[in-house]
């Protein structure tokens, strides 16, 4: 880009385009669901179960049963996991934008969008997945809902290209450092974090990509070496054959 290659010119023209949409955008927050969570507070992160359904041999529905692969409509309104990939995808096209162009604007603007969504009193997701994926009838939350937010290595590319920018002081970056190892911890000890890292399939790998992705944030490089080593090289083994399949 700096050479005045053409040929990357319509992919930066569409970063730029996306960057500037994100700055035209409302923050969003965990704070704007109607729905209240079991703990009461809205603070806390909370989304329904996409393959669950009402029971249709059941006066009330209750409680759901499970039609794999068909997604109930329901569980895509007002969704916590909508609002956090919403936010990190305008993040990361901020951040690029300002790594690109040098343009304090951009910066400021994701500096306000992470604000809001992880370290403004007001208005942040408390770290935790406490009552992701729910089955309404069944459970408050599972170990699966940890894979919502699968696209968390995304943010944390993209906080490392903020580093130092306008609008994005030392002091957020070690707020965000903070709530990064209170998720972590949470992913490590909770019943939840315990019963995804169980998992042989995709939620497993989400799992182990996050949990490498974090401790290299916070500085714990033990932990991302010891997550590659123990848990993502054997899951690449028993998910991709000699050949290269899967």
């Amino acid at each position: 880009l700096a050479a005045g290659d053409t040929s990357l010119k319509p992919t930066f023209d569409m970063l730029i385009d996306s960057a500037r949409a994100a700055l035209a955008s409302a923050p969003l927050s965990v704070v704007q669901k109607k729905r209240i969570p079991p703990s009461g507070d809205k603070h806390d992160y909370m989304s329904m179960a996409p393959y669950w359904w009402p029971d249709p041999s059941k006066p009330n529905g209750l409680p759901f049963i499970r039609r794999d692969g068909e997604v109930y409509p329901e569980s895509r309104t007002d969704h916590d996991g909508t609002r956090l990939q919403t936010t990190i995808v305008r993040v990361e096209s901020l951040a690029l934008a300002y790594y690109f162009t040098g343009d304090a604007r951009y910066s400021q603007g994701a500096s306000k969008l992470l604000h809001v969504f992880f370290l403004d009193t007001a208005t942040r997701m408390n770290p935790n997945l406490r009552y992701a994926q729910a089955v309404v009838g069944v459970n408050d939350g599972r170990g699966t809902g940890i894979i919502d937010t699968r696209t968390l290595p995304d943010l944390v590319d993209a906080l490392c290209l903020l580093d130092g920018a306008p609008g994005w002081s030392a002091a957020d970056e070690q707020a965000m450092v903070a709530w990064a190892k209170s998720y972590l911890s949470w992913m490590l000890e909770s019943a939840n974090g315990r019963e995804e890292r169980a998992a042989l399939n995709n939620h497993g790998t989400f799992y182990d990509a996050q949990i490498a992705s974090l401790a290299l944030f916070v500085g714990d490089s033990a932990l991302a070496r010891k997550t590659l080593d123990d848990g993502a090289k054997a899951r690449i083994g028993s998910q991709i054959k000699a050949d290269g399949s899967q």
